[in-house]
């Protein structure tokens, strides 16, 4: 709980901090309007469009990220460019800059919700409000021997490389920067911890987020030669890779739907309650995010949970509600040997056998042999849980079920992962951090 409030508290600081930078940046534009170049407006027009364009269309990243590579993208170009064709200085301060990139931005936003293809996301405003401002003040105002680096790449007309190469570098910080406050928005919606949602979004959006800053890079050196035209050009080879990060997201998202429809057998056949293996799967990542588990790790429990009973389909007598917590511990790992059994014989689903046959292993095993997996421990205690409470959300029926899963403890289910999930239901709010305290888990 005092975790989740501390993230919710950090969004609301970014929030702030960008609202004020707004006000600042506008101050600055109004004062040094008179400085922008005739054609640097039609260039700024561009690149606002662009952003606009770029909100409307965010690739989905692993199912649970939206990244805007095509907004990125000329969001870092803008403050990086500083000439336009035939040596002309486009004569952009930081603060009209961040105007631009911001106004863009939260239309995009409104017109994104408007038009029914997603949700009005202050947070991502903010982020890419200050990111551009890092992006601004690196390249713009910071000084560096005296003068900004923007002064220095003038001189380095001769050696461009060396010109390109300070823009990569500031680039990529702004997107370390980005990275980073997608990590906190991550880790405060999915209450994981905010180290492995940081690993997990290098991970997942890392490879992306390189190939967006150096996108803007070329954007902003592009400009300086063909003017706006470039910006449209010169995004192509990232609009390709958008697409292909596109479809693989759709392909990931058939196989989900794929294992939902597979996990779904066991209730329409009798065997289990309806929506047990859903809850046992939403439970399990709860607890998995709560443990810090990595997101490839979590995928796999989370398909795992969703077949964990597969191997009931087999039954010639159903048990009673589908709790396997109630069978004797030989037909618990017949059951999970089934249906690990079947998940072996397709090469897509293979590397789900193991946790499903694990989740049948005591605690004890794992303890002393070290062969039941986190994930096996974590889908054992989910099970176990919803099979206590049959699918029951009040109170009473929640402290009983932990109370009958306290009189195992260190023998069938894993301490670690009970107290867990002890912290799960307080932050859900089916119990109360001194009915916890009670039970002494």
């Amino acid at each position: 709980m005092k975790r989740a409030g501390r993230m919710r508290s950090r969004s609301q600081l970014l929030i702030w901090l960008a609202g004020v930078i707004m006000i600042a940046a506008t101050v600055q534009a109004v004062l040094l309007v008179g400085e922008v170049a005739p054609t640097g407006w039609g260039v700024a027009l561009v690149y606002a469009v662009t952003i606009v364009v770029g909100e409307l269309w965010r690739v989905n990243v692993l199912g649970t990220r939206d990244f805007p590579p095509i907004a990125l993208a000329a969001a870092l170009a803008m403050p990086m460019t500083t000439a336009l064709p035939g040596d002309i200085a486009a004569g952009y301060s930081a603060g009209l800059v961040i105007v631009v990139v911001g106004l863009a931005t939260l239309f995009g936003q409104a017109l994104r919700q408007w038009i029914g293809i997603g949700a009005f996301v202050a947070p991502q405003i903010a982020s890419r409000v200050l990111v551009v401002t890092l992006t601004a003040l690196l390249y713009r105002e910071l000084p560096l021997g005296g003068r900004p680096l923007a002064d220095w790449a003038v001189e380095w007309e001769d050696i461009l490389w060396l010109t390109a190469m300070t823009m990569l570098l500031v680039g990529v910080a702004a997107m370390l920067v980005q990275l980073t406050l997608l990590a906190m928005q991550h880790s405060t919606s999915t209450h994981a911890l905010l180290w492995q949602s940081l690993v997990d979004e290098v991970g997942a959006v890392g490879p992306l987020a390189l190939a967006t800053a150096t996108s803007s890079v070329v954007l902003a050196l592009a400009v300086g030669a063909l003017g706006s035209i470039a910006i449209p050009l010169f995004l192509a080879p990232l609009l390709l890779l958008q697409l292909a990060v596109s479809r693989q997201s759709l392909v990931r998202d058939a196989q989900r739907q794929t294992i939902r429809s597979l996990s779904r057998i066991t209730d329409q056949g009798g065997f289990t309650t309806q929506g047990h293996a859903v809850r046992v799967a939403h439970l399990s990542l709860a607890l998995g995010r709560d443990l810090g588990l990595a997101e490839r790790d979590l995928v796999d429990l989370e398909y795992a949970a969703l077949l964990h009973d597969l191997g009931q389909v087999t039954l010639q007598r159903q048990i009673p509600g589908g709790a396997t917590v109630d069978i004797s511990p030989l037909d618990q790992r017949r059951i999970a040997n089934t249906g690990a059994s079947i998940l072996a014989r397709t090469a897509e689903l293979s590397r789900l056998s193991l946790i499903v046959a694990g989740q049948a292993a005591p605690y004890r095993y794992g303890r002393d042999s070290r062969d039941v997996s986190l994930l096996c421990r974590i889908l054992k205690v989910s099970n176990a849980f919803d099979d206590l409470t049959a699918a029951s959300t009040r109170r009473p029926a929640t402290i009983k079920a932990l109370q009958r899963i306290r009189l195992n403890l260190g023998y069938e289910y894993d301490p670690l992962v009970v107290r867990s999930l002890c912290r799960v239901l307080v932050r859900e709010g089916r119990v109360t951090p001194s009915e916890i305290a009670e039970l002494d888990v």
